[in-house]
């Protein structure tokens, strides 16, 4: 009997080990690949802004010369990208045209860099830029006038076979910094980023003190001040945490001096420069000792039953590990509101698995439901929050966006009543779609019209500028639209949008047993004026006609073409409203005319 509890129970723990062991593999993949995601996407995006800046100046739609356009283009490219310290060009004569972030914000801008010519380390790594075929990142230098390294991404820009300038943009070692403890988003873990396996790319530690030299721009690993990261190269590998070789994810077991030993997650990826990067996180292993208590636990209770109590333990362990899977892959899908992805959980033989199931179902379906009368986004906050008082009334700037059908009366009087439901329910889906696409909110739907906004309940930056790419997303899907439209015989909608941007009161708005998430005030007003006024810019040619305040208009110009309409005087408001037509995108443009796009 003994011998049997004894097999019974290695059986059981086995099984228990091995569970355990492979949710901590996955845990330790996802954590790492979450953070290469998050560094791989900003880093693209500088490379996409060095591209650009190239095709303008490689098309001579700009000459690096022009200063004042020049500027207008760098505080552009440096206002849409907020992790980016600089961006500049500098022609092969060694003269340079820049534009810096401040640690404060504050933009400042650079004719020229003293001592730029006589720097070995900037020289030799323009050099590699100047041989190359397209963007390349290189080792960082020490900025001077920033305190501290600079990682750099540069581009050559020849013509007819000449070098004509090198285009740059750089991220300092603090940004870098920055960036990586906002993707790992838990204080209790340390991010890093390594260049090699020797020196020290981005650490929190980075974002306190400045460290860089001029003769040493990244800290040496063994002089740094993190000794777990240090002691990487001496680590001991954590079996528990064996990867499939297709992660490249390795996790070592690092002792301390206080007896509170850390776990180091790592892997090595290539592309931004000659050099690999070592990228990871620094985890206190006290973290990970919950997920072994099961395994404790059970032991201890298979030793103290009988052999056939621990066969059938172990038989139901197995059976239980994937219907327990199954539910907590399902509720980190709900924690992050994917549930267009969720398919009811299956029901099971054993009642408890099954009244989980039963439970888990009804929740599913009345999230779904709610989500259908609710924002998405506000009820990512109510969910989040668990509480109904998350979103309270508040005053904020936000974008707001008003929409409406130019003579949808007369069309719905041709038409059944169910047959201008479908046709407003496509129309607003694709409304809806484009909206949300851009980080914003649909307040409600007022008959044939729309009314959105952008910044709340979360708060996002760049307001004006979603919403007026939301709403020429708007201009195409409803031209693509009425084309279909037209080759069916289908009645097509022509669109005013009116869009304005300022102070609103936003919340919770209505008696205790009835509210509505909603914005008020004058800004509301002025987008709904001013989406009237778009009623005159229809006409046969076009489908969409888009208005927006000048507040909106003098915000984004630079990536924009409007058309100046005149003075709008709102009913009942003393303050009139500078109209303007937004006709839409354009790689590059400084409002008031100062520098034209080449299709100008």
């Amino acid at each position: 009997m003994l011998l049997g509890i004894a097999a019974a129970t290695a059986i059981g723990w086995t099984v228990a080990r091995e569970l355990t062991r492979e949710l901590l593999r996955q845990r330790a993949v996802q954590a790492i690949e979450r953070l290469e995601r998050g560094l791989v996407e900003h880093l693209a995006q500088a490379e996409r802004d060095v591209r650009a800046l190239a095709t303008v100046l490689e098309n001579r739609y700009l000459d690096p010369d022009a200063d004042e356009a020049l500027d207008a283009l760098l505080r552009g490219l440096l206002l849409s990208h907020e992790e980016l310290t600089g961006i500049g060009v500098a022609t092969p004569d060694r003269r340079v045209r820049a534009l810096l972030r401040r640690p404060n914000g504050a933009l400042e801008s650079h004719r020229e860099v003293p001592g730029f010519g006589r720097d070995p380390q900037l020289e030799a790594r323009l050099e590699r830029a100047a041989a190359a075929q397209g963007t390349v990142w290189v080792e960082p230098i020490y900025g001077g006038r920033l305190g501290e390294a600079v990682l750099m991404a540069l581009h050559p820009i020849r013509r007819d076979g000449l070098l004509v300038a090198v285009v740059s943009a750089g991220i300092t070692v603090g940004k870098l910094s920055e960036l990586v403890a906002e993707l790992a988003g838990n204080g209790e873990t340390r991010p890093f980023v390594l260049l090699g396996r020797d020196r020290v790319l981005a650490h929190p530690l980075l974002r306190l003190v400045p460290t860089a030299t001029r003769r040493e721009p990244l800290v040496p690993l063994d002089r740094f001040a993190d000794r777990s990261l240090a002691a990487i190269a001496g680590g001991e590998p954590v079996s528990a945490f064996e990867t499939t070789t297709d992660a490249r994810v390795r996790v070592v077991r690092v002792a301390r001096p206080d007896d509170r030993a850390e776990l180091v997650l790592f892997k090595e990826i290539a592309g931004f420069g000659g050099v690999p990067w070592t990228i990871g996180l620094v985890v206190p292993e006290i973290l990970v000792h919950p997920l072994f208590l099961p395994m404790r636990v059970f032991l201890v209770a298979a030793a103290a039953i009988a052999v056939a109590a621990v066969v059938l333990a172990a038989a139901v362990g197995r059976a239980l590990a994937r219907p327990v899977a199954r539910v907590t892959a399902a509720v980190e899908r709900v924690s992050t509101l994917e549930l267009a992805a969720l398919e009811p959980l299956p029901p099971s033989r054993l009642r408890e698995l099954d009244a989980l199931a039963r439970a888990f179902n009804a929740m599913l379906a009345t999230l779904k439901a709610f989500g259908t009368y609710v924002p998405k986004s506000l009820v990512e906050r109510l969910v989040r929050s668990g509480r109904p008082d998350a979103v309270p009334s508040r005053e904020r700037d936000l974008a707001v966006m008003f929409t409406d059908i130019q003579g949808f009366t007369a069309i719905a009087e041709t038409l059944p009543p169910a047959e201008v439901a479908r046709l407003l329910n496509a129309h607003f889906t694709i409304l809806a779609r484009c909206v949300e696409e851009e980080g914003g909110t649909v307040d409600k739907y007022l008959g044939d019209g729309m009314l959105a906004f952008w910044g709340a309940p979360e708060k996002i930056k760049n307001r004006a500028l979603r919403a007026c790419r939301a709403a020429l997303a708007i201009r195409r899907a409803i031209e693509a639209d009425n084309a279909l439209k037209r080759a069916r015989g289908e009645p097509v909608f022509r669109l005013r949008i009116g869009i304005h941007r300022g102070p609103l009161v936003v919340g919770n708005i209505g008696a205790p047993g009835k509210v509505n998430y909603t914005v008020v005030g004058d800004t509301v007003n002025v987008a709904q004026r001013l989406m009237e006024l778009a009623r005159d810019r229809l006409d046969e040619t076009k489908d969409v006609a888009i208005v927006t305040s000048r507040e909106v208009a003098e915000e984004i110009r630079t990536g924009f073409r409007f058309a100046d309409i005149g003075i709008l005087a709102p009913r009942g408001r003393e303050q009139p409203v500078r109209a303007f037509e937004l006709l839409g995108e354009r790689p590059f443009v400084v409002f008031d005319g100062t520098v034209r796009a080449a299709a100008e």
